[in-house]
């Protein structure tokens, strides 16, 4: 299997760069994009702004953002000229979720997820028979209303504009399922990205079902895109796709998000005097392993520490931080905020004096890698993953980007901790330890590699298909 490395350094990659090509048109089919802002957005974002050098025209087709769902406008401005923007309406499956939970609110139910034991039999009634409506609404997931509104729309962009190729870029999964029906219906060529590993779900009858719509789309896509070496194998493994198939293309930034000059102004945000440590963007159920414990022991032993530390979470947090940003040892420390823009994010990445990544699940940890890891090792601040094996800890420790700790191990948690408040801002410059191994996930460089995939695709259009084995029928 080929890392990630030797995919961006090979040959293959630098004469994509510069063997001048006829300008194609590609389809890029993305339920998240600007200026909707969610995690989800800077890869699609990223690649689709330079595929254009690579002699790809892209054209975005994406779900309309609604009034009150979360969005950043400035996000817009990294979308060039060159790249056409259609957006269509969906159905929101999912609005049913709150006006009835207010109601279950109102018979006494539904109001605490701490202690599952102690919950009365209606409450635990009520929650599996929402459990099950979600299982049986949201197939493949709750953007399913998504689906019927972009395959038309697509399919008229096909008649009309005669692109090239489709790349779809997922989760959510609806991309997934616009791309396979178009692939079924009108044969286009289809390249599927994989941003996240599609997890299984726990219901035997949806788990198979999933299981075997996983196997479809790897089957019928000419192309898989996936972001770790981890996750490429288990593919390959599981469902007996050929190595040659799939193609590993790790998440990256876009180096015009950061100041060349390094003259980045202090973050309003984080107040001055404090050695600060920040989270940025969501922290997933139980991913946050022994830290809060640590910190705890820490403020416990030295209570002067509550003078000199803070602990910021820019995003949403989970049940575990609420819990501790209330806890009256830590009160004062943990500090919860919401999103923020994304150049106010870059700037306070630069004004902490460490970054943290909670990513304690196994599964995780072991196929996947957050995508802030890699503007984290851009902005060059130390960073401090409580991570197990997997993608995430090579990225951190080939870089020599900080420390990794197991997510149940607290004395190595607090032996980082005690590092980061002993050497406070003086510890590193604002720079990468490794400036060339942190380069190589530049979205520029990274859209070379892709536009070379979508050169080897787009040449298998018109030839015949191979026979269908067995396993297809």
């Amino acid at each position: 299997m080929e890392t990630a490395t030797t995919l961006l350094n090979s040959p293959e990659a630098e004469s994509t760069r510069d063997k001048p090509v006829r300008r194609k048109k590609c389809l890029l089919v993305a339920f998240d994009f600007p200026p909707r802002r969610t995690s989800g957005i800077y890869r699609p974002t990223g690649l689709t702004k330079y595929l254009v050098q690579f002699g790809w025209e892209p054209t975005v087709l994406t779900a309309r953002a609604r009034k009150g769902e979360l969005q950043d406008p400035t996000l817009l401005e990294r979308i060039p000229p060159t790249v056409r923007t259609v957006r269509t309406r969906y159905l929101d499956f999912t609005r049913w979720e709150e006006p009835t939970a207010r109601v279950a609110r109102g018979t006494g139910t539904l109001r605490s997820q701490a202690n599952r034991a102690q919950r009365p039999g209606l409450d635990r009634v009520l929650r599996r028979l929402g459990a099950f409506a979600r299982s049986c609404l949201y197939f493949p997931d709750d953007t399913v209303g998504w689906v019927p509104f972009g395959l038309a729309k697509a399919i008229w962009l096909k008649q009309k504009d005669s692109f090239d190729l489709v790349y779809s870029s997922s989760p959510p999964r609806s991309s997934l399922i616009i791309s396979l029906l178009l692939k079924m219906l009108l044969r286009v060529c289809w390249v599927a990205e994989f941003r996240d590993p599609w997890f299984l779900a726990e219901r035997p009858i949806r788990r198979r079902i999933e299981r075997w719509l996983i196997g479809l789309i790897l089957r019928k896509a000419d192309a898989i895109v996936v972001v770790t070496a981890n996750h490429a194998r288990e593919l390959s493994d599981s469902y007996g796709i050929p190595d040659k198939k799939i193609v590993v293309i790790p998440n990256g930034f876009d180096e015009e998000d950061f100041p060349s000059d390094h003259n980045v102004a202090s973050s309003d945000l984080l107040a001055p005097g404090y050695i600060h440590l920040t989270h940025f963007g969501t922290v997933y159920p139980n991913c946050s392993g022994a830290f809060f414990q640590a910190l705890e022991e820490i403020v416990t032993d030295c209570p002067e520490m509550k003078e000199r530390i803070r602990v910021n979470i820019i995003g949403y947090p989970d049940e575990v931080v609420r819990r501790h940003a209330a806890d009256k040892t830590l009160a004062g420390i943990v500090h919860v905020y919401g999103f923020m823009p994304h150049r106010q994010a870059i700037q306070a990445m630069y004004s902490s004096d460490c970054l943290l990544l909670f990513y304690a699940n196994s599964d995780f940890s072991r196929l996947a890698v957050a995508g802030k890891t890699y503007e984290y090792l851009r902005v060059g601040r130390p960073i401090l993953a409580i991570t197990r094996e997997g993608g995430m800890k090579r990225l951190i420790e080939e870089g020599k980007a900080g420390w990794v700790a197991h997510p149940e191990d607290a004395q190595a948690i607090k032996r980082a901790l005690l590092t980061v408040l002993q050497d406070g801002r003086s510890s590193r410059p604002n720079d990468p330890a490794r400036e060339e191994f942190v380069a190589q996930f530049r979205y520029d460089r990274l859209a070379g590699r892709l536009a070379g995939v979508f050169d080897e695709v787009s040449k298998c259009a018109g030839q015949p298909s191979p026979r269908r084995s067995p396993s297809d029928r």
